[in-house]
């Protein structure tokens, strides 16, 4: 279960939802991704009170852009897309992907950010190193900022990818990395927890070779009589994918019920690093939660 630091901040109905996207990324990933998100919150007005989105990676830097109502917000996204030769025109200089969350956070005064819920569609790495970015994980936290990222393997420039992942997990978020003709699956599944919005386990393990991690046993948080599916997310690495292998099981201490994963037959592949489910379980009832991974090579992995 991720750990909280202490602030004042309390969730309530009232927050803030941030989507932003690289310049560099493809068209296509572009229009998925934002019309997903744009309909996802067409009957969740009554959650997010602001609506913030922002095209990153421009030359000339754009600012980061609000909205009360969903119809603005899909207005505002699909007048910016995606267009490389705004960008930097270089392999060289890194993401200003930090810049905007810094500005986010910025506005504290003006916008909810409690609860705050940030999808981030990355292209170009960024160049800061975990100690420049300390500040910026301490207040997403101190906020309750949830953050979810998704980065292309076949990156426009910058060189620290890795970093992107400690933003997500440290805020009990996630990262997957991918390429090829599915990222634009991997950009909608960083979207999935904006329908399941109250997180109630996250856990993240640094591991080399091969194994088993007993997860542990826990309720579904919901009555007796009652059963829900429920978003259940697995990151393989903090980096693109690279001699890894991970299935879990998800069982109920009276095995009447298993689910297994990631099942391509069952509609829950794994794309890049990220395994997706959406398992129905039933309230009241005590499950089981394992993973077996297998690492071909000796350094440390982080998986969440």
């Amino acid at each position: 279960m991720g750990v909280w630091r202490k602030s004042s901040c309390t969730r309530a109905s009232d927050s803030t939802i941030l989507y932003a996207y690289s310049t560099d990324i493809d068209d296509f990933t572009f229009r998925t991704a934002s019309g997903r998100i744009v309909f996802d919150n067409t009957n969740r007005h009554t959650i997010y009170k602001t609506y913030a989105n922002i095209r990153f990676d421009t030359l000339e830097e754009e600012e980061i852009q609000y909205h009360s109502d969903y119809q603005s917000f899909n207005a505002s996204i699909f007048s910016r897309p995606p267009n490389a030769t705004l960008g930097y025109g270089n392999s060289d200089k890194g993401s200003d992907v930090y810049r905007v969350l810094r500005s986010f956070l910025d506005n504290q005064k003006k916008v909810p950010l409690c609860g705050a819920f940030v999808a981030i569609i990355v292209k170009r790495y960024p160049d800061e190193r975990a100690v420049h970015i300390s500040d910026i994980i301490s207040q997403l936290r101190d906020n309750h900022i949830f953050v979810y990222i998704v980065v292309h393997d076949r990156k426009s420039g910058g060189y620290n990818a890795d970093t992107l992942f400690d933003v997500a997990y440290k805020t009990n978020g996630y990262c997957i990395f991918d390429s090829g003709n599915n990222f634009w699956v991997s950009a909608i599944n960083i979207l999935e927890p904006n329908s399941c919005i109250y997180q109630f386990h996250s856990k993240n393990f640094v591991v080399s070779g091969s194994g088993r991690i007993d997860v542990g046993v826990f309720q579904a948080p919901f009555p007796s009589g009652y059963s829900y599916q429920l978003l259940v997310v697995h990151t393989l690495q903090n980096h693109s994918l690279k001699y890894a292998h991970l299935n879990y099981t998800i069982v109920s201490l009276d095995e009447s019920f298993v689910f297994t994963g990631p099942d391509q037959g069952s509609g829950w592949p794994q794309f890049g690093t990220g395994i997706i489910a959406y398992p129905r379980l039933n309230g009241s009832v005590e499950y089981k939660w394992t993973i077996d991974y297998n690492y071909y090579s000796t350094e440390e992995n982080n998986r969440k």
